[in-house]
């Protein structure tokens, strides 16, 4: 192999094709046709002097070499990357492009007003919002802020709890007028549930709802909150939501006591983002400007 032929494209080349599986999928990534990415994928295991994926019918592997180049090629990444953070947190200015990432109806309903407010205040700040049931990478900078329901467990990453969501058990207007809500006591049978998808059954909320109702029937499941809503509306059944939610799908809410359990929203940044402007421009507002709890 001849090391002087090899730099950071050829990696992050690399890389993508290592985590996508196919020339198209790292073509994406990088912006990059399918033929260009191939012919410089064949350039760099010419340069190495072997194969380092394997074609197969499910796709690109590693071969051996590859995976022992694996290795070294993250540990350049997470030095680029470390770099890149640095130069990116030393700005001085409240401007440049500010990438965040959360679930879709957390960014539709309580991100995007005072997302819209703060660009609107800093015209030299382009925010990208991303909603995505997949939460974006800190460490690989594929978003600069980042919420979800947990808090972070890596100690390069500076958190706090950003606001508290409070959920509700709701139906339509329709629904409650020709079914009511389940008695108290009731094991719910006769009702329909509209709930999270089978992956999410750890969570709380789902818990709660299939001990209250263990006999109603489970009409529709997903991964969306906002798909359950309009299944709510639609008259598919009782739905546990974020109160806010289902406020504004114009849902009834159960009256009573026994609500579901509420979840705390966490945001996100690395350490070496902490000092970038526009950034600490953006928390402090998103902190000013949300509710607590929602």
């Amino acid at each position: 192999m001849d090391p002087g032929r090899l730099d950071w494209d050829d990696i992050r080349l690399f890389l993508a094709i290592a985590r996508a599986g196919t020339l198209t999928g790292a073509g994406k990534v990088l912006k990059l046709s399918q033929p260009t990415a191939g012919r410089r994928l064949r350039a760099l295991e010419a340069a190495c002097g072997v194969a380092l994926f394997q074609r197969t019918a499910a796709g690109l592997q590693l071969t051996d070499e590859g995976e022992a180049m694996l290795l070294g090629a993250q540990r350049m990444e997470d030095e680029a990357l470390s770099l890149q953070r640095q130069f990116a947190g030393s700005g001085e200015a409240v401007a440049g492009a500010l990438r965040l990432s959360s679930s879709e109806w957390f960014a539709h309903l309580v991100l995007t007003p005072p997302v819209t407010a703060f660009a609107m205040r800093h015209p030299m700040v382009t925010v990208e919002l991303i909603a995505d049931f997949r939460l974006l990478s800190l460490d690989r900078r594929e978003a600069e802020l980042v919420f979800r329901f947990k808090p972070f467990d890596a100690p390069h990453i500076v958190q706090r709890r950003f606001t508290h969501i409070r959920y509700g058990l709701f139906a339509a207007p329709a629904y409650v007028e020709a079914h009511g809500f389940p008695a108290p006591g009731s094991d719910g049978e006769g009702h329909r549930l509209v709930m999270m998808d089978s992956q999410f059954d750890t969570l709380a909320d789902v818990g709660w709802l299939r001990r209250r109702f263990p006999r109603a029937r489970i009409a529709i499941r997903s991964n969306s909150r906002e798909v359950q809503a309009v299944a709510a509306t639609r008259g598919a059944g009782l739905a546990v939501l974020p109160v806010l939610l289902g406020q504004t799908y114009g849902l009834v809410a159960e009256p009573g006591v026994d609500v579901p359990p509420g979840r705390d929203i966490w945001l996100g940044y690395h350490a070496d983002l902490k000092r970038l402007p526009r950034l600490r421009a953006l928390v402090d507002h998103l902190v000013g400007s949300v509710a607590d709890p929602l």
